[in-house]
């Protein structure tokens, strides 16, 4: 099975290879454009930095700006917005750890055991839960009104899996003001990478990319032919 990395999105960040001890630990760039981060009170220690291949934050001081409008423009369109991480140092199970876009609009809130999609409204759309201290990538994927496959529905895809769907005909998902907030909670969480296509994935390019960004390629890939061949 030929494995691929998604491609077309108009925003990627990826922590692989960062260190606090690099001459650029305060530089974290977007892979498209170059856009940059906002780092605030991010101390580059072994708590708090980069951290085993991740953006590692705790703190309700401590946070990380990524100065880009996820949910801009009409995403009725179709839009995918997808990350990996895993929440850490658990304070409460209802601590915001990453916020895409804000409450002025649409948005998606992460807490160490869930996250919900909003619309414009902050009616919850769709949400999943999880198990804290467990690494996990979800894509929220956003289908275009009236395409001829899947119209206006809304996925979640966990580690590679369609885990539900909902209804988004009619729904206004736009944010004009809100950015992404990595942190800024009591509790932990460590951000691996994140991904914004202004299109709607299909499953297997959401598989493709939870195989490709695995440490464990081989063993997806083995559990996948087992199952293929059985």
């Amino acid at each position: 099975m030929t494995i691929y990395e998604s491609s077309n999105y108009v925003l990627k960040y990826s922590a692989y290879g960062k260190t606090n001890t690099s001459t650029s630990k305060t530089e974290w760039l977007d892979q498209v454009n170059s856009l940059p981060t906002t780092f605030t009170n991010v101390n580059f220690d072994s708590n708090i930095g980069w951290y085993d291949n991740s953006l590692r934050l705790s703190g309700e001081t401590v946070y990380t700006t990524i100065n880009y409008l996820a949910l801009d423009g009409n995403p009725s369109t179709g839009r995918t917005i997808e990350f990996e991480f895993m929440s850490e140092k658990v304070n409460a199970n209802t601590d915001v750890i990453m916020r895409i876009g804000d409450t002025s609009g649409g948005h998606i809130d992460v807490t160490p055991i869930s996250a919900t999609l909003y619309d414009a409204s902050n009616n919850d759309v769709i949400h999943t839960n999880f198990k804290s201290n467990e690494r996990i990538k979800l894509s929220f994927i956003i289908n275009e009104v009236n395409s001829t496959t899947d119209s206006a529905l809304v996925y979640i895809v966990n580690n590679g899996i369609l885990e539900r769907a909902e209804g988004g005909s009619g729904v206004i998902f736009t944010n004009t003001t809100g950015k992404i907030t990595i942190g800024k909670s009591a509790s932990g969480i460590r951000l691996y990478n994140l991904r914004v296509y202004n299109r709607a994935l299909s499953y297997i390019d959401a598989y493709n990319n939870y195989v490709f960004d695995s440490d464990e390629k081989g063993t997806i890939l083995a559990k996948n032919n087992v199952i293929s061949n059985g």
